[in-house]
């Protein structure tokens, strides 16, 4: 789905990551964990080609990203931003449909497949009853459902998700996660930056932790997603316990 070689990243003078050899497949679903500022949502709008790396090669479905048009892009890759802005008045429906934009042709309306697409993410994301909505009206967190329906809507092959389950309640924190994994399952790939160790431990496949200074580690969650690694990306110690569905870290 997507591949890094050799990539370096800085921002401010900082070094993300250096070196970084990604390789994200078709199914996978990872999670970017690492301490505030240093340089998650950074490398996601690098992958997602909104910034120039300092150098290396990004590729998108085994082509280059830097030649590839935005239209070309969107078609294979979506985006969820860890803010939305919305300028302009829409309702909530008209938001999800936003997502179909990059397939369809110059001065061509939606049809009645992309309202139907839009309606199935936003029923998938228990927004359906708000579709005539104003986005203005909407909470923190049915706000950045909606952001994923719209996602769900554009139905790329790899998604880039910054902080999907931020301003979401415990229960769409979950039902979230079980959506995308679910998407995963069926061939799509996703990769999202997350907060929450144990939501990335129970839900992601694969893990991409940035330790600071351009340093990182990836890796399978079973192999990498252990107490002492984890202790390294965000320096206090973690201990882990049992859970009912694998472990769990705690603050040591």
């Amino acid at each position: 789905m997507l591949e890094t070689r050799n990539l370096d990243v800085t921002i401010g003078g900082k070094a993300v990551c250096r070196g970084l050899d990604l390789a994200i497949e078709a199914g996978q679903c990872w999670a970017v964990l690492g301490r505030n500022g240093v340089g998650k949502t950074t490398l996601l709008h690098t992958l997602a080609g909104l910034r120039e790396p300092e150098c290396g090669d990004i590729r998108l479905q085994d082509k280059s990203l830097a030649r590839l048009s935005r239209r070309s892009i969107a078609r294979r890759l979506g985006v969820v931003f860890q803010d939305n802005e919305d300028p302009f008045p829409a309702s909530v429906m008209e938001t999800a449909l936003i997502g179909r934009h990059p397939h369809l042709g110059n001065w061509r309306w939606e049809r009645n497949d992309d309202k139907m697409r839009a309606m199935q993410a936003l029923k998938n994301l228990r927004l359906e009853s708000l579709a005539n909505r104003p986005v203005s009206t909407l909470s923190g967190g049915e706000r950045r459902r909606l952001a994923i329906a719209t996602l769900l809507t554009q139905d790329p092959a790899l998604g880039l998700l910054d902080e999907p389950t931020n301003h979401l309640d415990l229960n769409f924190q979950v039902s979230v996660l079980e959506l995308l994994k679910k998407l995963c399952t069926r061939g799509q790939a996703m990769l999202m930056v997350l907060h929450d160790i144990n939501l990335a431990l129970r839900f992601c496949d694969h893990l991409l932790l940035l330790l600071g200074n351009g340093r990182y580690l990836l890796g399978e969650t079973s192999s990498l997603g252990s107490a002492a690694n984890l202790s390294l990306v965000y320096q206090h110690p973690l201990t882990e316990l049992s859970g009912p569905r694998g472990p769990v870290m705690v603050p040591g």
